[in-house]
């Protein structure tokens, strides 16, 4: 029984080392659990952040393309409205050619049918001034 009684303290001392060992590692582990938690929140906190940024951004990026969008399908109404005046003018072009073209051949043909008749012409006669609707005027 001695054996025991000689076991004892030892154990006991032995014990209390182990306990005042592993309040020691206690601490530092409580800091490193309390620095693991502030790390998962600032984690948290920027994942958010950055959730909220991208989803700003996307929405911008739709108003912005819906305004190019927008500014398009102006632009291609005034292109296609453009043309059609371009093409209204063309055809008012067109008809205006061809009803100087049948003047002038009427010209032509009075001009042979007084040459015929023995009337002298003088070409400065037939001659129209540019401005004969503003002389017309005065």
């Amino acid at each position: 029984m001695v054996e025991t009684s000689t076991a004892s303290p030892m154990a006991e001392a032995d014990i209390t080392a182990m306990k005042e060992t592993h309040r020691a590692q206690q601490t530092p582990l409580q800091q490193l659990h309390a620095e693991l938690d502030q790390e998962k929140e600032a984690s948290a906190t920027a994942a958010s952040e950055a959730m909220d940024m991208i989803l700003r951004l996307q929405g911008k990026k739709a108003a912005v393309k819906m305004e190019a969008s927008h500014y398009k399908r102006m632009a291609e109404e005034k292109i296609g409205h453009a043309e059609e005046t371009l093409e209204v003018f063309e055809e008012l072009i067109y008809q205006k050619e061809m009803e100087i073209t049948a003047l002038e051949v009427q010209v032509l043909a009075y001009k042979q049918k007084l040459l015929a008749l023995g009337v002298d012409i003088n070409i400065s006669e037939l001659e129209f001034p540019h401005d004969l609707l503003l002389n017309r005027s005065k």
